[in-house]
């Protein structure tokens, strides 16, 4: 049994954990439970176990939609993943409920590997949740164990995974309530954008942008960069719109600054499909680990932009009283600015 305290600089971490279980097992079967998840965490669950993951494993993923702080782009993802199948723990009575109001929090965090053959489980359960913040940054202790012995295994493991294996079992299949899920839950962000302010103030200097799905620009072993905005949101840099502006052309440069690195410039393009596009710092090495499915912030000080990339929830608790004129592009990204 291993006791741990996640620290990304010692390189422990939820996720580190899950790795060394997984590659010490190599199971056949994996079962993850967790309160919500996020693109984030998908993304950097993906990244660090690698692509025979899917391939190799049976994967099983119970997760909460309590109070919609799960983003349903996250459950399609892992859905369209090779051998996966999530449920929702209550999901079809949690769906129809205002504000997703549980009648019993569904809060596990942990992680369930199982070779019957050998016999062997592995075990990782603590405080991070399926988010890149829990899976690697925030601060979060668990506890990491393989029982191999028969005795150990009916001691310590058979225990909590028969528990889990009845929620599961008692559980709403995905498919049966992800559309009304993401219906409802889009409603609600639509309903509260819609009480916003609808003008920008002169003073606002600040503005954001949901990253949303990040293309793997830099190879499928590393998180994205590059981010597409839609038509028109150069003017947050500062630049204006040009009448008959070719293609694939140079919009001006953009400099970021990050609290984690040196200063990066890089250029804002006008793509093929009159979308702008930029590739942000590094993620890896200023500090954000990924930029899937996070919210961008970007200050405007001095000729530089300080950003900033938080998870959505924590997003509309920091900021969701300074939002106005929230804008929304084709595939539902928001954008807009903060006072």
């Amino acid at each position: 049994m291993k006791l741990f305290a996640q620290d990304e600089k010692s390189g422990t971490t939820t996720l580190s954990e899950l790795v060394r279980i997984y590659g010490e097992l190599s199971p056949p079967t994996f079962f993850g439970c967790y309160a919500y998840a996020t693109q984030s965490g998908f993304r950097a669950f993906e990244l660090a176990m690698g692509d025979d993951f899917w391939s190799s494993t049976t994967s099983h993923w119970l997760f909460g939609i309590d109070y919609g702080r799960t983003d349903p782009r996250a459950l399609r993802e892992i859905a369209d993943r090779q051998n996966a199948d999530i449920r929702i723990y209550d999901g079809a009575w949690v769906v129809k409920q205002d504000g997703f109001m549980p009648r019993r929090d569904f809060h596990a965090k942990l992680a369930i590997m199982e070779d019957a053959e050998a016999p062997a489980c592995g075990i990782v359960l603590g405080s991070g949740n399926f988010s890149f913040n829990g899976l690697r940054r925030s601060v979060e202790a668990g506890t990491a164990i393989i029982a191999s012995a028969k005795e150990e295994i009916e001691e310590r493991t058979d225990p909590l995974k028969n528990a889990f294996e009845i929620l599961w079992n008692n559980s709403t299949p995905l498919q049966t309530i992800i559309s009304d899920y993401e219906d409802r839950r889009a409603a609600l962000l639509s309903k509260s954008d819609a009480m916003k302010p609808k003008k920008v103030p002169k003073a606002a200097n600040m503005f954001w942008i949901e990253a949303g799905y990040v293309t793997k620009n830099r190879g499928k072993h590393a998180p994205g960069n590059q981010i597409f905005f839609p038509k028109g949101f150069r003017g947050f840099f500062g630049f204006p719109n040009k009448a008959n502006e070719q293609k694939n052309s140079v919009i001006g440069s953009v400099t970021f600054a990050t609290k984690i690195g040196p200063d990066v410039t890089n250029d804002l393009r006008l793509n093929r499909n009159s979308m702008e596009k930029i590739s942000l710092p590094i993620p890896e090495t200023h500090g954000f680990g990924v930029y899937d499915g996070k919210v961008l912030v970007f200050e405007r000080r001095g000729g530089k932009f300080f950003m900033s990339a938080f998870e959505s929830a924590e997003f509309e608790l920091v900021f969701s009283h300074r939002l106005v004129a929230i804008k929304r592009m084709n595939g539902g990204r928001r954008y807009g600015e903060i006072v």
